[in-house]
């Protein structure tokens, strides 16, 4: 019984220090961008702006991911990528794109409720000329 404490103590303590350990390299991480000037403007150029899923089932949820590359000088930081709606999520990169690096945005389009033509808009703001770039997903809702 006390082998067991004892391995339960040894156990705990070793998870406690490793998860300190995490928590110190992301607070470090997140400090070194803190200090990267947000205000310098990168260049974004996506693969493609708009994508069509086609003819969707009510009810479907469909997703794709729109690929991009910094080509610009400093490190691109995307403040904020924001669905039109509730029925369209995103998920993007928390952390900077450094020049000549790719990042992708994915989108997922939830089409409960939608009949007919559909057109999403997605906002990504950064720290890019005009602030805002506009992304667009359609589809064709069927019954």
């Amino acid at each position: 019984m006390l082998k067991k404490l004892g391995f339960i103590i040894v156990l705990c303590t070793l998870l406690f220090v490793w998860g300190c350990n995490i928590s110190s390299k992301k607070a470090e991480n997140h400090q070194q961008h803190e200090s990267v000037d947000k205000t310098k403007n990168a260049v974004i150029k996506f693969n493609k702006k708009h994508h069509q899923f086609g003819d969707v089932k009510q009810g479907e949820t469909v997703g794709c991911y729109f690929t991009f590359t910094n080509e610009g000088e400093y490190p691109l930081f995307l403040f904020k990528v924001k669905p039109g709606c509730g029925c369209t999520a995103v998920n993007y990169p928390k952390e900077p794109v450094l020049p000549k690096e790719k990042g992708e945005i994915e989108v997922r389009f939830d089409s409960k409720g939608f009949s007919g033509r559909q057109y999403k808009v997605i906002k990504v703001e950064a720290n890019i000329e005009n602030k805002i770039k506009e992304l667009v997903v359609s589809a064709n809702v069927i019954n």
